[in-house]
């Protein structure tokens, strides 16, 4: 490149810079690059010196630099003096005799619920178990030792049948007793309603009832809806009568009894 483009090209750097007020900045920063390393490099050089001797002061000091050899003879050591400090105990003997007085000396009663639905009560070192109904009870006496055997309690079950009658309302009416499940009354040519099942509560006698039948009165439950009725519900003593389109007759049912019988 020549020389008068090189002079030119500086001057004109140096014209844009004045004419923006740039160029004290420039000079300042120019002056600080040249002057700061020579700072920095006269400062790390005088610390150095110090801190080299300090260091060599204590790695000389320092006993780890040394070497050294160092015997040991642990041998066996004596049982004796090793257990010197404990006490030999006899571990038939009590050790808690404070503890276990104390203890004897208490004498609180607590009352608990016991499962067979009556009461226990402590007192002291006897204990007696009062038993509800079904169960017996049991006694024991701390000083005799004697124990009572408790009853053994008995489990019950119930079944329960159902007695109905049926027939046509000019007729009379035909018993079925411990009738079966899904039975049709009054008869199998006619089956008006089919006998279902018990209520959960033992209750109510419920019956399926034909598409068949367009009408019915008495006491009876009806659902979904009593003009259309699909499951029909009855206690004990109550009667029911429904008209059976197939045929034009007018058919009766009645509950007569829900028998229970224990096993």
């Amino acid at each position: 490149m020549k020389p008068w483009k090189v002079q030119k090209f500086f001057s004109d750097v140096v014209y844009d810079l004045r004419s923006r007020g740039l160029l004290p900045v420039v000079i300042l920063l120019v002056v600080a690059m040249v002057a700061v390393p020579m700072l920095l490099s006269r400062g790390s050089s005088s610390s150095e010196a110090p801190s080299l001797q300090a260091s060599s002061g204590v790695l000389d000091a320092a006993p780890e630099t040394q070497s050294a050899v160092v015997s040991y003879s642990p041998g066996i050591r004596d049982y004796k003096k090793r257990l010197k400090d404990l006490s030999p105990k006899d571990p038939f003997r009590q050790q808690f005799t404070k503890s276990a007085a104390a203890a004897s000396q208490l004498n609180s009663t607590v009352t608990t619920s016991t499962p067979t639905g009556g009461s226990s009560e402590v007192t002291g070192s006897a204990t007696t178990v009062s038993a509800g109904t079904g169960g017996g009870g049991s006694s024991t006496s701390g000083g005799s030792g004697k124990k009572k055997k408790k009853k053994k309690q008995t489990k019950t079950t119930y079944t329960y049948s159902v007695n109905v009658l049926a027939g046509d309302v000019d007729t009379t009416l035909t018993p079925f007793k411990s009738v079966a499940s899904l039975t049709p009354l009054p008869s199998q040519t006619t089956p008006v309603v089919v006998y279902y099942a018990l209520s959960g509560d033992f209750q109510q006698v419920l019956f399926l009832v034909s598409n068949k039948v367009d009408a019915l009165s008495g006491p009876g439950i009806c659902v979904p809806a009593p003009d259309d009725c699909s499951l029909l519900s009855l206690t004990p003593g109550q009667s029911e009568d429904l008209h059976y389109a197939k045929d034009g007759h007018t058919y009766r049912v009645v509950v007569a009894e829900i028998k229970r019988t224990a096993k």
